[in-house]
């Protein structure tokens, strides 16, 4: 165990001396960025001053270009091997049953109470009833009122129960009447479903490329990473003996 963190510090030693020893400056406008960003999200401004957070943010940035560079010729993945992969492990890609819908809803809470969102469903109902298209109504009538109502592609079990409940009666292009969730009274209207089953191979394609360009990357960087360090002088100074070298502080 003490030799792997061992090695694990020498790696990551080995690294910041090869990538600082670079000569070339770092982007400007992405330094910037970068201690801009951390000293906004990450309330680095009271731990650390700012010429002390740019170095650190230039170092991480150059152990970055170093590590993207080692990997740079690992090639992406042909679409014959992307794939054979998808065909050998076909078995392993499923999809759950996906839904699509819209909805017209509104809310029960302490602005609007049960008896005024009812009143408000049913005046939408009113206008389905006569012929309204479901997005124009959704749009006018509706609390969550983004998109004309709708949901866009979602899979079972993402949706309260109450909800998934009611659209799983309806056939596509068929709307259900007026029915309670959690959050308020509800129109839903059923715009497709599809079975659970195999993932097409479209469905997966990006992400088969992305795991395999990974591997790639990865061995490529465990080999070219071996070699610089087998070209590195390294040496391991047990503690004890810093400290006798160094003097013991008082």
């Amino acid at each position: 165990m003490r030799l792997a963190s061992e090695a694990s510090a020498a790696d990551r030693i080995l690294i910041e001396q090869l990538s600082t020893s670079d000569p070339r400056p770092i982007d400007l406008s992405a330094l910037e960025q970068e201690t801009e960003r951390l000293r906004t999200h990450s309330g680095c401004r009271s731990q650390l001053d700012d010429p002390l957070l740019q170095q650190f943010v230039e170092r991480q940035l150059r152990v970055q270009r170093f590590r993207a560079e080692l990997v740079a010729d690992a090639g992406r993945p042909e679409p014959e091997e992307v794939e054979a992969f998808y065909n050998a492990n076909a078995a392993n890609f499923q999809q759950p049953e996906m839904f699509r819908a819209s909805h017209i809803v509104k809310y029960v809470n302490e602005s609007q109470p049960e008896e005024a969102a009812m009143v408000g469903i049913r005046q939408a109902e009113e206008q389905l009833e006569h012929g309204a298209a479901f997005s124009e109504v959704a749009g006018s009538h509706s609390d969550c009122s983004d998109a004309d109502g709708d949901l866009g592609e979602f899979p079972a079990g993402f949706m309260v129960p109450e909800f998934e409940e009611v659209i799983r009666t309806l056939e596509p292009g068929q709307r259900s009447g007026i029915f309670r969730t959690p959050f308020g009274f509800h129109i839903a209207l059923l715009r497709s479903k599809k079975p659970a089953g195999a993932a097409s191979f479209e469905r997966v394609r990006s992400d088969i490329e992305r795991v395999m360009l990974f591997s790639k990357q990865h061995e490529t960087y465990v080999r070219k990473f071996s070699e610089l360090r087998a070209q590195a002088e390294i040496q391991f100074v047990p503690a004890s003996y810093a400290e006798s070298s160094h003097g013991r502080p008082s």
